[in-house]
């Protein structure tokens, strides 16, 4: 575990712009071994060229690799090194856009389609798996917009929803964050972001993982995630399906 990731001025910019970059965050060789894997998954899979993106959930259960990704210390230190909180894995995914998919993902925020309070502590950490130069599609965020609570869902492929629904999205300054492979991007749950199409001809590979505060009650609201689960409302997730961050990093 790498311990000196986050500076005081990087707490400083993700508190200010609800964004911040990690370099490095996992070595290249870590991004190329782990990019494999998700290619082998993502091949398997059917192909939707309308939507802006590919992407499957909850991939540290099923695979054994990708969950030491998941569960990675570096990661799992710097989420909470960010959120000042304990917190809990809310479900990991591969995010990839296909190759010479012409699609933008839409300004939207996260935390809204989660079975959360708006106003609970959540964060993504969105790594590379591979270098991601600007034909690939750069994410762009709104800074300061994670303290916008109370605008309407915004669904990822509506690209005109945030003219009618909240125009002063694009009066906001924008954070545009080219990465390598292994970098990492952490985002508030409520941080609004896009991301460009993808024009070259390979996969754009992303690794999301998202946590949330470790004391958020689910709120029943209906999710792919939670629905087989049969939760009760106002409960705590158990933690076995979400487990708690500190036992990634902390010695025992």
């Amino acid at each position: 575990m790498n311990t000196t990731l986050v500076t005081d001025e990087m707490l400083q910019t993700y508190r200010r712009d609800g964004v911040v970059k990690v370099p490095q965050i996992i070595t290249p060789d870590e991004a190329s071994r782990f990019r494999k894997i998700a290619m082998d998954l993502l091949e398997a899979m059917p192909r939707n060229p309308d939507r802006p993106f590919n992407h499957k959930v909850n991939v540290w259960r099923d695979d054994p690799v990708l969950k030491t990704l998941t569960q990675h210390p570096n990661v799992a230190a710097v989420a909470e090194k960010l959120a000042e909180t304990r917190l809990r894995i809310w479900h990991d995914h591969i995010l990839a856009k296909m190759p010479a998919l012409d699609v933008t993902t839409a300004f939207h925020q996260d935390l809204v389609k989660w079975p959360y309070d708006r106003g609970a502590n959540a964060l993504s950490a969105w790594i590379a798996l591979q270098d991601k130069p600007v034909e690939m599609g750069y994410m762009s965020f709104v800074a300061g917009s994670h303290r916008m609570l109370d605008v309407a869902d915004m669904g990822t492929n509506d690209q005109d929803a945030w003219r009618e629904i909240a125009p002063e999205i694009g009066l906001g300054p924008r954070v545009t964050l080219p990465l390598q492979a292994g970098d990492c991007t952490f985002h508030y749950g409520m941080t609004f972001h896009t991301a460009g199409p993808n024009q070259l001809e390979d996969w754009r590979v992303g690794f999301v993982i998202i946590f949330v505060d470790a004391s958020a009650r689910y709120s029943g609201k209906k999710h792919v995630v939670t629905d087989p689960l049969q939760l009760a409302p106002d409960t705590i997730p158990p933690d076995d399906m979400f487990p708690p961050l500190a036992s990634f990093y902390e010695e025992p």
